[in-house]
């Protein structure tokens, strides 16, 4: 693809992604590719491009040689990808403990802040964006490229279920004084207790208490050493 065809597809994804997560397009709404064309004065092939990157990022739907639809996930989609944030953020509070600084875990209690500022302020947006960036920071302390690359690729998808699926309203302030709760059991050396708490705080926001056998999540947990 040359580099004219990449900023023509990059400019038409990030109109689309823009539409989705500002809800002018709703889930199971249909894209409109010709429209979109039209709009930029474009060919409709970075169009396709764009809705083809989309949809590797998990936010729309293609049926082939039919139309192109905004992602509705189902009850098991939402918990498959709820349980892979615990499996990644318990994971990664564990390595941020080994190898994280003071300061790293002073950085996550500031992004934490602007979170909970977001919220009580009603910004919606700010508010989802600071969420996935706190977790995305926690992942960058851990210092495992694998397990970033996971996480950045799995956020897209956290936005918009978070933005369209799970209740916006349910418990936010909990939700958001754990990120703080989380941040300061690092900077006092406590892993046990931050462990304890991301494995609420995710099990919590996904719903996923209910959706498995009793201790199941037991195995998420990190022992404490007496």
């Amino acid at each position: 693809m040359s580099k004219s065809s990449a900023g023509l597809m990059e400019k038409a994804h990030d109109y689309i992604l823009s539409l989705i997560m500002t809800q002018q397009l709703s889930a199971g709404q249909r894209i409109p590719e010709v429209r979109i064309a039209e709009q930029f004065s474009i060919s409709r092939t970075p169009v396709r491009d764009a809705m083809r990157q989309l949809a590797n990022e998990g936010l729309i739907e293609i049926y082939p040689n039919r139309f192109a639809e905004v992602k509705k996930y189902t009850e098991q989609e939402i918990r498959e990808i709820g349980i892979l944030r615990v499996a990644f953020d318990t994971t990664a509070v564990r390595l941020a403990a080994l190898y994280g600084s003071r300061a790293d875990f002073l950085r996550l209690l500031g992004i934490a802040e602007k979170c909970a500022e977001a919220l009580q302020s009603s910004d919606q947006s700010a508010h989802l964006q600071y969420d996935c960036d706190y977790h995305l920071e926690l992942a960058r302390i851990a210092g495992n490229e694998l397990l970033m690359k996971f996480q950045k690729e799995l956020y897209l998808r956290v936005q918009y279920i978070m933005l369209t699926h799970l209740d916006y309203a349910a418990d936010q302030l909990r939700h958001a004084r754990q990120h703080f709760e989380i941040a300061e059991a690092l900077i006092d050396s406590k892993e046990v207790l931050a462990n304890e708490i991301i494995v609420t705080h995710l099990t919590e926001a996904y719903g996923l208490k209910n959706c498995y056998p009793a201790g199941f999540f037991d195995s998420y947990r990190v022992a404490s050493v007496s």
